[in-house]
């Protein structure tokens, strides 16, 4: 008996080993690799950077922590851009010192533009261009400003600045890719795996859309945010020399229709939601059975491997023919409107899911054997929107922050001031490319002044009393360094870690010679603070932003794309409206002071958008395809026009009549036009339903 007993015990321990040592291995031994391999880089950039006697091997040790990266392709993503932005920024010093040296006012007001479009573009552009431009901007501040009364030592400068940042780029990247490498292409298989699982398992589930769901739905908004990261960790992944170009053809391919399926499912459970509220028991029972062979399809497959994505597929293809027969029954109005729409919308998803499962499925063979079962007829484009007036806001801070530091600098001759000129411009266009630039800026300072602290117990205790080599001084900074590369595999910590970086690299004595100066560090130490501070006002006093004016710019865009929809010409594909309006609401959430609320709202606005400005473009399309002329038809875009343009109850009223009316007449014709019927339903459902439609109001927001 006790050995039955010892036996099992033993078995469980050992087994409760295993997963507590799988889950380390999977959660904890990665942040503890990175911190290992940031430290070995930055190490080995200042023996390399002494070694050749470099003038600052800070900046090459400093370049190390920015660009290193938990993957490799990202590392050399932001590599690359970083010598493009450090070659055009080297550029301009030099053109500027040559050009302007004698004429300050000209050089001040050059120095003003330059910064205020290399901050506009960086607010513009996305991932690590937005950085390259960056690094174009402030390379001129810390190039140009010490040689400005010496401007023949802007060679050497230069030269050693690219010097530098080519040392800290190769240690990063050689690290990087010898020492454990991480790939993206690994991260983006796992990514697309949990994706699919997640999206199988929930439409699998009849309760993911029916049963009493009175709340919003929670994690709506990482469909936005999702859709966008994946985008961007496809497009630094072609930095990898191991990712083929038709991986990333698939997972472009895979992520579009992804935002397609997730549209429509969400569209569904919002009308169906309608539905169990207001429509009748009989009509809710007959949308569930139209649901529920497509759960039991997805149930019957025991397990996802190659069978099991064959009979899928085949289970999918007779559940498409047989679903887009299905008999409507005696509604009222207003509910056979939604009960058409949300059949519609079913068929929809089978449809999308169909494609989806191909697509997933022709992915998994090219990685196992090279072959597909779908080949890709087009190339996929992510398209972007950036709002003109966030632009605008970041050319002017940027080059208002200047002008006011160059004002002081003039004003009060101090020696430093270019300290300060220097740091508040690298503030300023580093921090806007961030989320939540306000907060970044105020975790920023803390970190700039906890490494002001840890400099000056460095450079005039530990560095003289502990050192007397390279070697003994990396000893005593390793440790430094791996906090600094713990800290950047926290992305609560980022606005901290990096004024802990710029204030420990800028202020710590790492030269050829130990040289030292009390007067000197407390000096430059407030010249940097006050250059942070400096920013950070410019963020506060040119910053006209609000919820309330984030929210307002989001519903003008989004209706003009549905008035714009209703007039111009078809171009504009589906992908190409999603990606623009994910994107977007992406950047709306992290720049324009959205908070949880209202990026929940504006993600509901960005959804019925989506919708009628598709059911928009299916009907032109259809009746561009039956070659057939509908005044009727023609009359209700032109209000839906006329509506989104000004969104007033009477607008919204003679919409309503209109689509009634058409949706009427057009029942009584050809059999043909019952596509275009399910467009406007869809339409005029959601009109009446709950659901937001982007019509801004003040009190929206809280």
């Amino acid at each position: 008996m006790l050995l039955s007993k010892v036996v099992p015990s033993s078995q469980y321990l050992a087994i409760y080993v295993k997963n507590a040592f799988r889950e380390w291995l999977i959660k904890d031994a990665p942040t503890l690799i990175y911190m290992v391999k940031a430290t070995i880089a930055a190490l080995l950039a200042m023996f390399v950077s002494m070694t050749l006697t470099l003038s600052d091997p800070r900046t090459a040790i400093f370049t190390t922590f920015i660009v290193m990266q938990p993957q490799s392709g990202l590392v050399f993503s932001k590599s690359y851009y970083r010598v493009l932005g450090t070659i055009a920024g080297v550029i301009m010093s030099v053109f500027m010192i040559g050009a302007f040296a004698q004429e300050p006012k000209l050089f001040i007001f050059f120095f003003a533009i330059w910064i205020g479009i290399t901050t506009a573009a960086g607010v513009k552009y996305r991932n690590f261009q937005s950085y390259g431009f960056v690094l174009a901007g402030y390379t001129l501040c810390i190039v140009a400003l010490p040689v400005i009364e010496q401007p023949m030592e802007i060679f050497h400068i230069a030269t050693s600045r690219f010097s530098e940042v080519m040392v800290g780029i190769l240690c990063a990247t050689v690290v990087s890719e010898v020492l454990f490498p991480r790939k993206l292409s690994d991260s983006l298989d796992m990514n697309e795996r949990e994706r699919f699982e997640n999206v199988f398992t929930s439409f699998g589930n009849i309760n993911s859309l029916f049963g009493a769901q009175d709340t919003k739905d929670v994690d709506a908004v990482k469909f936005s945010s999702g859709v966008v990261g994946v985008h961007a960790i496809a497009v630094n992944s072609a930095f990898e020399s191991v990712t083929d170009k038709r991986n990333r053809l698939y997972l472009e391919q895979l992520n579009l229709e992804f935002m397609h399926l997730s549209t429509t499912f969400h569209s569904l459970k919002n009308i169906i939601r309608e539905l169990e509220l207001r429509a009748s028991i009989q009509s809710v029972d007959a949308i569930k059975e139209l649901y529920v062979p497509f759960t039991k399809v997805l149930q019957s497959i025991p397990k996802l491997d190659d069978i099991g994505f064959v009979n899928m597929i085949n289970q999918l293809t007779e559940l498409k023919q047989s679903m887009h027969s299905y008999v409507p029954i005696d509604l009222k109005s207003d509910e056979y409107d939604a009960f058409n729409s949300a059949a519609y919308l079913i068929s929809r998803v089978v449809d999308e899911y169909f494609i989806y499962v191909n697509s997933y499925y022709a992915y998994l063979k090219l990685k196992s054997s090279g072959n597909v079962s779908k080949e890709l007829t087009r190339v996929v484009r992510f398209k972007t929107h950036t709002d003109n007036v966030l632009v605008a806001l970041a050319a002017l801070r940027g080059s208002g922050v200047l002008l006011v530091t160059m004002a002081f600098w003039i004003l009060s001759s101090w020696k430093y001031a270019t300290i300060t000129i220097t740091m508040s411009v690298v503030i300023g266009l580093l921090i806007g490319t961030l989320p939540r630039p306000l907060d970044a800026v105020t975790n920023f300072l803390k970190g700039a002044v906890s490494a002001a602290a840890m400099a000056a117990l460095y450079d005039f205790y530990i560095v003289p009393e502990f050192t007397t080599d390279v070697y003994t001084l990396a000893l005593v900074i390793a440790p430094v360094f791996m906090f600094v590369g713990w800290m950047t595999t926290r992305p609560k910590w980022t606005g901290f870690s990096l004024g802990f970086v710029f204030l420990f690299m800028s202020q710590s004595s790492f030269d050829l010679y130990y040289k030292i100066d009390p007067t000197t560090f407390l000096e430059t130490t407030i010249a940097s603070l006050l250059g942070v501070s400096f920013a950070g006002a410019a963020y506060i006093l040119v910053n006209f932003w609000s919820c309330s004016l984030s929210q307002k710019r989001v519903a003008k865009v989004l209706r003009g794309q549905i008035i714009y929809l209703c007039h111009g010409p078809l171009n504009l594909q589906r992908g190409s409206l999603e990606s623009m309006g994910r994107d977007m609401i992406q950047q709306f959430s992290t720049q324009g002071r959205l908070n949880v609320r209202s990026s929940r709202l504006v993600y509901e606005w960005l959804l019925t958008t989506l919708e009628i400005g598709g059911a928009i473009m299916r009907i032109r399309r259809n009746l561009n395809r039956l070659d057939r002329e509908s005044v009727l038809v023609d009359k209700t875009l032109e209000s839906i026009k006329e509506y989104f343009q000004t969104p007033t109850e009477v607008s919204k009223q003679t919409l309503l009549k209109s689509l009634e009316g058409t949706i009427a007449s057009l029942h009584i014709k050809q059999k043909e036009e019952i596509h275009i019927i399910a467009q406007l339903s869809l339409i005029k459902t959601i009109l009446l339903s709950r659901v937001a439609i982007p019509v801004f109001k003040e009190e929206l927001c809280p």
